[in-house]
């Protein structure tokens, strides 16, 4: 998957950094949160769909385009080779291109692009031991090509701002930091050919195999959780895309898309015009989903907890929601530095943050007036400069914070599930 900001995630942060590429047009919608943006190649092309197959808006070229990313104004960012000419492309919310930018440092055949929190955009060298990394307005910052490298050719940056690359000939997973520091690698199960990548709301990651026609699940420390194959078989696998709902977008060299549950049951496709190559999907919010599923709470559902707005600190733009919580009961939303597992005294749920849930000064709570929310539904707007802990604590660059909502329930409590947010 192409996109940076998760999940899962388009971040409003990001909007300064885009200026060089103009903004984006107001009188057309993005992308939004479960449809489809698809890069396909013979002839190149970006085509946004909504998930029922609806197309959109379009862009199309005669050049080969890789990669489906999408910035935080809702451009959407490709690359394309034709013949010695490498360019990185713009285009507004509607397809319309906005800017070429000339990349001379990708020499082969162009992978996936993927971009940092920070802006900053990483171009997978398809057929080279690399990948380029580059600010919004196309300067080159570095090159990430650690020894055993071959051919960079997937990408995903997670929710954890870090970079995951599929080596389609070494037949390995490379992780990085932004600062490009090697976090480690992996090899792929059954030695096959990996091609796209994406990271799933609970940090796991998902793949397919380009020739053995697999979809396979793995941990990040790269432990096989599962694999199904793609139907219909005879196609070459090259992209996927996690859908906010954990369902799986894949697309092969039969010009249509698939749509899986995690057990690879099929759910649904529709087809496109050209062979999908790289494609992505935004999720819903910022941040990192864990501790998910809840326990389900008196209406058989389990609560979910979201974050929305920005990572960026100066922005001061954080939106907590929680979600399926049992009508009209009551709740607040929770916030820790760390993450763990409890069960309180007298709770159904588990609590997500570190300390115990009675007199912690680790934990702060967004049980001020104005704050108390009311199920089914509730949200709250948060100051970065003052999390309610003792005392006060202003959110800094490179800080990680957890949040959750706990609520009654029927004479009892519950939780939520927990989103980490890294700021930046």
């Amino acid at each position: 998957m192409l996109i940076f900001c998760s999940s899962r995630r388009v971040l409003a942060s990001l909007l300064a950094s885009c200026v060089a590429v103009g903004a984006a047009s107001a009188s057309h919608p993005q992308v939004q949160a479960g449809e489809i943006l698809v890069n396909g190649i013979t002839p190149g092309g970006l085509r946004h769909y909504h998930p029922s197959g609806t197309l959109q808006h379009e862009a199309t070229g005669p050049a080969y385009w890789s990669g489906a990313a999408i910035d935080a104004a809702g451009h959407w960012l490709t690359a394309f080779i034709n013949g010695s000419t490498s360019e990185l492309l713009v285009h507004d919310v509607d397809g319309s291109l906005l800017q070429s930018i000339p990349i001379p440092e990708v020499l082969s055949q162009n992978g996936d692009v993927s971009i940092f929190a920070d802006g900053t955009i990483a171009i997978c060298d398809s057929f080279q031991p690399k990948v380029e990394l580059y600010t919004p307005a196309g300067t080159h910052l570095m090159t990430l090509s650690p020894p055993g490298m071959l051919r960079a050719f997937g990408s995903v940056v997670d929710a954890q701002d870090t970079l995951w690359v599929t080596d389609f000939s070494a037949r390995r997973v490379w992780h990085f930091e932004r600062s490009g520091t090697l976090l480690g690698s992996f090899p792929i199960a059954g030695n096959q050919q990996p091609a796209d990548i994406d990271e799933a709301d609970d940090g796991t990651l998902w793949l397919v195999l380009y020739y053995a026609e697999l979809v396979q699940h793995y941990g990040r420390d790269g432990t096989l959780l599962g694999s199904f194959p793609y139907t219909p078989p005879g196609t070459y696998v090259s992209g996927i895309a996690v859908a906010p709902d954990g369902s799986l977008w894949v697309g092969a060299s039969g010009s249509s898309l698939h749509r899986f549950d995690a057990s690879g049951t099929l759910l649904g496709d529709f087809a496109l015009p050209n062979r999908p190559w790289f494609l992505t999907v935004p999720g819903e919010g910022i941040g990192s989903r864990y501790c998910s599923p809840a326990q389900p709470n008196s209406t058989g559902m389990a609560a979910r907890m979201r974050v929305e707005g920005s990572t960026a600190v100066l922005d001061n733009d954080v939106t907590l929601v929680a979600e399926d919580l049992p009508p009209g009961e009551f709740g607040y939303f929770l916030v820790g530095s760390n993450q763990g597992q409890v069960v309180p005294p007298g709770s159904q749920g588990v609590l997500c943050l570190t300390c115990g849930f009675q007199g912690c000064s680790g934990i702060g709570r967004y049980n001020r007036p104005g704050e108390i929310i009311q199920g089914p539904v509730g949200s709250i707007t948060i100051d970065l400069s003052a999390l309610p802990l003792s005392p006060a604590v202003a959110v800094q660059p490179g800080d990680a914070w957890n949040f959750q909502c706990w609520f009654r329930d029927v004479g009892s409590s519950n939780f939520s599930d927990a989103v980490r947010v890294l700021f930046h």
